[in-house]
């Protein structure tokens, strides 16, 4: 787990602060900021956060199941304990014209994305089952709050975030404006950044 938190107080020294009270050119909500939107980037680049949720147990007759909140993209979805096949629109009316309402026990699911986002299977379920998917997420919001500041992610996470923050504070105009000391840091996230990818693969 990383304290993120406790990440921004590292960096302080480097913001030329000892305490979070002694921040002169940023506040705090703006480091926290800087923090999340880096989570944020990474979520978009890589398949870093993943999650796996019982999203619904199945109603008979009913074909679609809102997403959590946090979903990016769905990598694995199961009904009970059997893997289903992902499938698009061409592929499943080809196969069956009536695939939205035909009852049976699932074999595939798609997505669909008209109003609320939703997991959609076929055949459409025609008895109660335990609908599971492995999907990327967003990672938690970070507030000053600090209503949330741990996150699971590994650990050389930590260095990026710090390198995140400084190269945010350092690339805002106004009289701390640091353009090299922002560039230099961003060269060493894009490091980080291809590492993961290599070992997480690209996002989706």
């Amino acid at each position: 787990m990383i304290d993120t938190s406790a990440v921004i107080d590292g960096v302080l020294p480097d913001l030329h602060a000892d305490s979070r009270s002694d921040l002169a050119f940023w506040t705090f909500a703006d480091l926290v900021g800087y923090e999340d939107e880096a989570l944020k980037r990474l979520a978009r680049l890589m398949g870093i956060f993943v999650n796996r949720t019982v999203i619904a147990t199945t109603t008979p007759a009913q074909a679609a199941y809102t997403l959590p909140p946090q979903h990016v993209a769905t990598l694995h979805v199961s009904y009970n304990t059997t893997p289903l096949r992902p499938g698009n629109m061409s592929e499943l009316e080809s196969r069956d014209p009536d695939f939205r309402t035909v009852l049976g026990t699932p074999d595939h699911w798609y997505e669909d994305l008209v109003g609320s986002p939703a997991i959609a299977v076929t055949p459409v379920p025609d008895a109660s089952g335990s609908l599971a998917a492995v999907y990327t997420a967003w990672p938690p919001d970070l507030d000053a709050a600090e209503s949330n500041h741990t996150l699971a992610a590994p650990a050389p996470l930590k260095s990026y975030l710090a390198m995140a923050v400084i190269a945010a504070a350092y690339a805002e105009e106004g009289e701390m404006e640091m353009s090299d000391i922002a560039q230099h840091c961003k060269g060493r996230m894009a490091m980080v950044e291809q590492a993961l990818a290599g070992y997480y693969g690209r996002g989706i």
